[in-house]
């Protein structure tokens, strides 16, 4: 795999782990209550939906677990619908989707070679 693509790949993780770290350990009306928190966490979705759009088709052959078209559907919701956003479904996305883009992209990642 391409070093391009696999640093795209290491984009989205990284963001992942951060939207992750963003909701540990509060409520979704902690979260609804507080537009910093919202504000984080939208970013970095719009981050992975970025990064996602420049995989190519044989990267995302390479992990199908990955919800591509979602996670780029996510990021355009973010960044030009922000006035419509759904509170509850960045928190589910947040909280149970960004947690299994995570996991996916630790065991890629742990089955490669090292740099």
């Amino acid at each position: 795999m391409e070093a391009d693509q696999i640093g795209r790949l290491r984009d989205v993780l990284e963001a992942a782990r951060l939207v992750a770290a963003y909701v540990k350990d509060i409520s979704e009306a902690d979260f609804r209550a507080n537009t910093e928190k919202q504000d984080a966490v939208m970013r970095r979705l719009e981050i992975i939906g970025e990064a996602t759009a420049h995989l190519d088709e044989t990267t995302r052959q390479v992990i199908p677990l990955l919800p591509f078209r979602k996670m780029r559907g996510m990021r355009n919701i973010v960044a030009h619908d922000y006035a419509n956003v759904d509170l509850k479904i960045v928190w589910d996305v947040a909280t149970v989707h960004v947690p299994e883009v995570c996991a996916v992209l630790e065991k890629f990642f742990a089955s490669q070679p090292p740099d």
